[in-house]
């Protein structure tokens, strides 16, 4: 079993975030697409972001550490800390986690100055800002400023500590707003959004591939990736093995080409969707006409029905030119019986 294998969902989707928020890129996007706070617009580029690779670790949150941490520069000159928190469910304590981790990441630059300028007066600390970004399906409902989560905050001034953070909540935004961004973010995010279905997962990645095509390499190797880390789990057991081996068989190669294998592979589960959906719909009608019969020859006439069913679809997708192969793989009869059909076509 990889390592991978016996990753938790939300570890999973966590990993994904940060392997993405690794490239500077993708992490600036985010700022001037979803921030769009004045300071966002003094960030010149990717060379003023510095990622920090190191965890603060937080023993009071039973091992939680930061997700991701910039050092950034606004214009080349001020220099400023942004922490980024990974959140799938409504954390109450967030604000008290978030000074936590503002003080963990200030004692470490604390460290690197000399002491003799420490002693100086003239000695500035840089800011942190915190941002959360949450994919839950509930509405946001934790408190957003310190001040709100310490017990009689009305009963002091300006000498009590106070800060917010910013929210970015990812099933906030709509469908084409998203996918109007035409970059790896805006991508990401349509995919992360709640779906009723695997249907919709399944029709939702055939548009991201078809925007991915619309970007650089870079980003289509994180998005891919993303994918892979993400979305891929989230799937039926039948959709979720044909594209994670669509994506393990295009390794090596150019991402244009795992792309063209995942697209093959979705076109083959949308197909077998509508197969089964439509396999369905007839062991219902069987189902509604047999009411009033035994409970057994319901079943029987249930089971006869898509049976029936499945084997007209196969001949049909026979005689269309279908290898026998991907036919018993759309319609589930074993492959004898398939090219049975076929031999009788």
């Amino acid at each position: 079993m990889s390592a991978q294998d016996t990753l938790t969902p939300r570890s999973r989707h966590d990993r994904g975030y940060k392997f993405l928020f690794a490239s500077k890129k993708i992490f600036l996007d985010l700022l001037r697409c979803f921030v769009r706070l004045g300071w966002v617009d003094r960030i010149d580029g990717e060379d003023d972001l510095e990622p920090v690779n190191k965890s603060y670790v937080l023993p009071d949150f039973s091992g939680k550490e930061a997700d991701v941490v910039y050092r950034v520069r606004l214009k080349g000159r001020t220099v400023f800390f942004l922490l980024l928190e990974l959140q799938s469910d409504v954390d109450f304590l967030m604000p008290l986690r978030l000074l936590l981790y503002q003080a963990e990441i200030l004692r470490d630059w604390l460290k690197g100055v000399p002491k003799r300028m420490r002693r100086r007066k003239g000695l500035q600390v840089p800011a942190v800002v915190p941002l959360v970004l949450y994919n839950g399906k509930r509405r946001w409902t934790a408190a957003r400023r310190y001040r709100e989560v310490v017990e009689r905050a009305q009963d002091f001034g300006q000498e009590l500590l106070d800060f917010g953070y910013v929210l970015i909540d990812v099933n906030r935004y709509g469908e084409e707003e998203l996918l109007a961004l035409a970059n790896a973010i805006g991508a990401v995010f349509y995919l992360d959004r709640t779906v009723k279905d695997t249907e919709e997962l399944v029709e939702r990645l055939r548009k991201v591939l078809e925007l991915l095509k619309q970007m650089s390499a870079e980003e289509q190797a994180y998005v891919v990736q993303w994918i892979r880390y993400a979305v891929v789990e989230r799937l039926g057991k039948p959709e979720r093995e044909a594209v994670a081996a669509a994506i393990e068989a295009a390794k090596g190669r150019e991402v244009g080409q795992m792309i063209t294998n995942i697209e093959r592979s979705i076109d083959r589960i949308k197909r077998r969707l509508r197969a089964e959906a439509r396999a369905e719909g007839r062991a219902e009608g069987l189902a509604e006409g047999h009411a009033e019969g035994l409970a057994q020859g319901m079943a029987k006439g249930r089971v006869e029905g898509r049976a029936e069913e499945k084997r007209a679809l196969a001949k049909k997708l026979l005689l269309r030119g279908m290898a026998a192969e991907e036919v018993a793989e759309l319609t589930e009869l074993s492959i004898d019986e398939v090219r049975r059909l076929k031999h009788n076509c």
